[in-house]
């Protein structure tokens, strides 16, 4: 006889107090231990909501109607304690923010075993073979406040790992961390789900997550299954325009679709290399604690362009930005805004300049509504609001919020992760500025809407430049004009996207991937210089006919 499952859900189906349509309905899942399950689908289609329901959340935080069974170990999680339910299942939130409460890390990653009563020794014991496990022996000594995103959520897997829970439940991991990062994390879950352990991982990167080998994916829509089995028949069934998928998944859809008219590549706005450069870094260098995170950096990005920023976790990426907006202040050197320094001159100044979307948008969000919110910073400023209903709704318009019911009454914190960073970004634009900063924005977003929300901010009237922080090589590449690569607190590298990634060495050396789509347009050449995204570059392959053969072998796609 079998093994008896770790976890059952039997015909769950569960509403949120105040929801008008269920967040899961119908959904059955059974998982053993060992086994591995890769959660996917659009944002919204009920992702968080199983995650909740199997760490115990619902039903004891979140109040809905709920009816089916979900059993853990054989027991009703409604009739376990939350603190029951820990020691069996870890968790790894996707704001990483939201989940660590020790200053140090050290004191994190014994909150767990303390609470529990472990003995002093133990707790020792248990830290060290856990940093060793995840890697993170470099940052053991530090302070959170001063990790970057990334370093936060290796230390949060890390806090997740110090009960040894038989089933881990991980909330988009990939988002936070460099290609090389993420690929030793999920060499970690690969290795633990060998020795016994169960994983449950939500991730709108399918192709990054492939890598862990899942045994089977679930696939959501509007809270239902619409698919759960072998990860071959869900890369046949998949949408290539809602999940990322590799290259040559995303060609093959395209080579089955019916034949149609050829279109023209799409227009993309040219950068204007003679406009003056927006923001000017002259041998920065910051300190966060005792560590120098820009280390005597220099750099220019233009005042009409779209500038990518890349490099490996803590390399620097967010503190340059931060520190342009005067969030940061230089210990060395200097920063100049449109030709002018920035000593002396205030966060509220050059906020009329920069509009920023944080990495964590629930850093941003501290007001009881939606509505007040995007009023805070027009009025602060001085701004023309008008009627205040209608000027709140045209920002949530511009950002594909307006529709959800009565959303300038809601909490902010009540929305999703997602939500919270589209309404991050209307903030953002109700400032007016002629610069957005994007600190990972495709973070929380699915593939189709993350590519929807890009195309919104690089429509905008009147947006004269765009700055992205992001560990999203593909879309790094297809949207900017230009990349800065940092490493160690400096610019090793700087260009057009076609130029950035001929130095492979460099590229590998700063923890970044060498993706299909790279390969594939490499290999196809397409007109212009231009790295197109892959729904564009399939079909552009597709229109070829067969004619011109890739200048590389497909073996390379």
């Amino acid at each position: 006889m079998p093994d008896a499952p770790l976890l059952e859900i039997e015909s769950l189906t569960f509403r949120y107090r105040r929801a008008t349509e269920p967040a899961l309905r119908d959904l059955s899942l059974t998982m053993r231990d060992g086994e591995v399950l890769l959660v996917a689908g659009p944002s919204g289609c009920g992702k968080s909501t199983l995650i909740r329901a199997i760490n115990g959340l619902i039903p004891h935080a979140y109040r809905g109607e709920m009816s089916g069974a979900i059993r853990l170990v054989g027991r009703s999680t409604g009739e376990m304690r939350l603190r029951e339910i820990s020691l069996s299942v870890g968790t790894l939130l996707q704001d990483p923010a939201k989940q660590i409460v020790g200053s140090t890390v050290e004191a994190e990653l014994a909150f767990g075993p303390e609470n529990l009563g472990w003995s002093p020794a133990a707790i020792r014991d248990r830290i060290a073979s856990v940093v060793e496990a995840v890697g993170i022996e470099a940052l053991a000594e530090r302070e959170t406040f001063a990790l970057s995103g990334g370093e936060r959520q290796l230390i949060a897997m890390a806090g997740a790992l110090m009960l040894e829970p038989r089933l881990l439940v991980i909330d988009e991991p990939l988002a936070n961390l460099d290609p090389a990062t993420a690929h030793r994390l999920l060499g970690l879950l690969r290795d633990l789900a060998d020795a016994g352990r169960c994983v449950i991982m939500v991730e709108h990167r399918v192709e990054d997550a492939l890598l862990l080998r899942p045994d089977r994916v679930l696939y959501l829509e509007n809270g239902a299954t619409r698919y759960l089995g072998a990860v071959d028949g869900f890369l046949r069934a998949a949408d290539p325009e809602a999940v990322r998928l590799p290259f040559e998944v995303v060609l093959e859809h395209e080579r089955k679709r019916a034949p149609g008219p050829t279109s023209a590549l799409p227009p993309r706005p040219a950068a204007d290399p003679s406009a003056a450069e927006r923001l000017v870094f002259r041998d920065v260098r910051v300190n966060l604690g005792d560590r120098e995170v820009l280390a005597g950096l220099s750099a220019g990005l233009g005042a009409r362009e779209v500038v990518a920023v890349l490099g490996p976790n803590g390399s620097g990426k967010t503190t340059l930005l931060r520190t342009g907006m005067g969030l940061l202040r230089p210990h060395a050197g200097t920063v100049e805004v449109n030709g002018a320094s920035i000593t002396g001159r205030t966060v509220a100044e050059l906020a009329r300049v920069f509009g920023y979307v944080f990495q964590s948008p629930s850093q941003m969000l501290f007001s009881r509504t939606v509505r007040e919110e995007l009023l805070f910073g027009p009025r602060n400023l001085g701004h023309p609001i008008g009627d205040p209903d209608t000027f709140s709704m045209s920002l949530l318009r511009r950002t594909s919020l307006d529709n959800e019911d009565g959303i300038l009454d809601r909490p902010p914190m009540t929305l999703s992760f997602g939500q919270q960073k589209r309404l991050a970004l209307a903030i953002a634009l109700g400032l007016q500025p002629p610069t957005l900063v994007l600190d990972e924005p495709s973070a929380g977003q699915d593939h189709r809407t993350a590519n929807a929300f890009l195309d919104e901010v690089l429509a905008i009237a009147g947006l004269e430049s765009v700055y992205l922080v992001t560990h999203d090589v593909d879309l790094a590449l297809t949207r900017a004009d230009r990349i800065l690569v940092l490493r160690d607190g400096r610019v090793v590298a700087n260009g057009p996207p076609a130029k950035v990634i001929e130095d492979e060495e460099l590229w590998i050396a700063c923890n970044l991937q060498i993706t299909s789509l790279m390969r594939a347009n490499r290999a196809w050449r397409p007109p212009e210089g231009r790295l197109l995204d892959a729904a564009t570059l399939a079909g552009y392959v597709v229109s070829q006919q067969g004619g011109p053969r890739p200048t590389e072998t497909d073996s390379r796609l």
